[in-house]
């Protein structure tokens, strides 16, 4: 055991302590932090979209406008909630303090709380309101530059006869041959046109609205035109019925108090909360990485082998240990690095939630507890450790029998084939994870550790996850036989076998 023990440090300084692997500790949250950066930056960059609007009807522009305002609006009060939650002194957005006023301080962005903000003042009020509860130093609160804006119809496009000729004449537009002018008097290109012909309406028989844009992958403006007409009609609807503006503004406000529950629980802990959330969607991350980190680990194990058998490097280790210590001291070295990839992905993430919760948001609490407080952290631990002790053997053993990676592929063909056949199934199994397809894959044993896994949080049946499990178990013992044979047998061969002899190789025990 000992010559195992020395074999796996060899195996476990030789990747932590390389220069790959520490370059990679260290781009990895460079990478990050910095992909996290440039998407801010393209968000902030992105040019205020230009749309001008082609109303035969006359009714719909208003209606339009009032759209835009109103999600404009909400995401100024999103951005009031991060300034708040970045510039608050310490304890301020506590919810037993409750010292901020219900419409400034931090809460679901909702139309009800919109209208109270407003009401109570808006923006301006709001910085009154908060100031003496700021950091010292905090800058002043800046608004979000709006994501749309309604230009005039340019040139004779305001004058056109008819949606075809509107079209036309807004063609060099949204083909940025030409350029529209904006109302502080710079130009920008026309991003999309909507025309609506006169007699647009709810009628079954009614013509349609048109969108017209070049830009085909950025649709959110489409989505919010869509919504704004869908609106108006409805408050056409609606307004036939007699009622006004205001009522019909203060039923739109209305948003139905709603919590979720557990119905395993006892009722006064049932209600779900941060933790919950947390706890339900862990386990997918953990399926992640514990699919990534099994096989970059299996890949290590399949390059390092077929490196040292190719180099003769193997003979010289073999001179000193038996080939069952060398798979063994192989199997528990590589093993340690792959727990020591996700220990530092924890750890660092962490210290990144550590980080983000100082500014105002306590994030890093839920995260911990959802961690420390269930058993996630274990059994991902001992599924690891199943999934690599049966991917490992199957690395380890076409390591053996290649004498380069293009020997390999021959064997790791079909093996990815069968490993990566359940993904697609994947999801199906996050949303129903106690269905049928659920339990096919907890029974296969290549599977199971993936599948129990995803449905941790789901309780499945004990006896289902006990017998899966041991039957995972017994195929590991069984697979770690038959590789260990091919391993012992053919590692010191000098050329390849071929695959109908592998399962010669299998039967015999040397």
């Amino acid at each position: 055991m000992r010559q195992a023990l020395l074999i796996a440090w060899r195996e476990y300084k030789q990747y932590v302590l390389s220069r790959g692997f520490l370059l990679f500790l260290v781009l990895l949250p460079v990478s990050v932090v910095a992909f996290s950066a440039a998407m801010g930056f393209i968000e902030r960059a992105k040019p205020t979209r230009a749309f001008a609007v082609y109303d035969e009807s006359g009714a719909y522009a208003d209606d339009i406008d009032r759209e835009i305002e109103w999600l404009h609006q909400k995401e100024a009060l999103r951005a009031w909630d991060r300034y708040l939650a970045a510039n608050a002194i310490a304890g301020v957005l506590d919810e037993e303090n409750a010292t901020l006023p219900a419409p400034f301080a931090p809460d679901a962005v909702s139309d009800a709380r919109l209208l109270a903000f407003q009401k109570a003042g808006g923006v301006d009020a709001a910085e009154a309101a908060v100031a003496p509860y700021l950091k010292e130093g905090a800058p002043a609160f800046a608004p979000p530059r709006r994501a749309f804006e309604r230009v005039p119809l340019p040139g004779a496009a305001a004058d056109a006869a008819s949606l075809e000729e509107a079209e036309a004449l807004l063609r060099p537009y949204l083909l940025e041959e030409r350029a529209v002018a904006r109302a502080d008097g710079s130009s920008a290109p026309l991003f999309a046109a909507i025309l609506i012909p006169a007699d647009f309406g709810a009628a079954p028989d009614a013509p349609a609205a048109q969108y017209w844009s070049r830009n085909l992958t950025d649709n959110a403006l489409e989505d919010v035109i869509g919504g704004a007409l869908d609106a108006a009609l409805q408050r056409q609807a609606i307004a036939a019925l007699g009622l006004s503006q205001d009522a019909l503004d203060g039923v739109a406000a209305i948003d139905a108090p709603f919590d979720s529950y557990r119905a395993d629980r006892e009722a006064e802990d049932a209600q779900l909360g941060v933790q919950d959330r947390l706890e339900t969607a862990m386990p997918a991350a953990l399926t992640y990485m514990l699919l990534v980190v099994v096989f970059g680990v299996g890949n290590l194990l399949l390059t390092n082998t077929i490196e040292e058998r190719s180099n003769k490097i193997v003979e010289i280790l073999l001179s000193s240990v038996t080939a069952g210590e060398l798979m063994l001291g192989k199997l528990i070295g590589i093993a340690a690095v792959g727990l020591t990839m996700p220990t530092i992905f924890l750890v660092g993430g962490l210290a990144g939630l550590g980080v983000i919760s100082s500014g105002g948001e306590n994030l890093i609490g839920p995260v911990i507890a959802a961690l420390f407080s269930s058993p996630l952290l274990l059994i991902y631990l001992f599924y690891f450790l199943c999934a690599y002790a049966i991917f490992a053997m199957i690395f380890l053993a076409i390591g053996a029998i290649s004498n380069s990676l293009q020997d390999a592929q021959s064997y790791m063909g079909p093996v990815m084939i069968l490993v990566f056949a359940p993904i697609p199934f994947i999801l199906v199994v996050f949303q129903n994870p106690n269905g049928m397809i659920a339990s096919i894959l907890t029974w296969i044993p290549i599977y199971t550790p993936y599948a129990v896994m995803m449905r941790a949080a789901a309780d499945p049946p004990l006896w289902e996850v006990v017998g899966a499990t041991a039957l995972m178990i017994a195929f590991a013992i069984f697979l770690m036989r038959i590789m260990g044979r091919i391993f012992r047998n053919a590692i010191l061969q000098s050329s390849p076998p071929k695959a109908r002899e592998v399962w010669r190789l299998a039967r015999r025990d040397g």
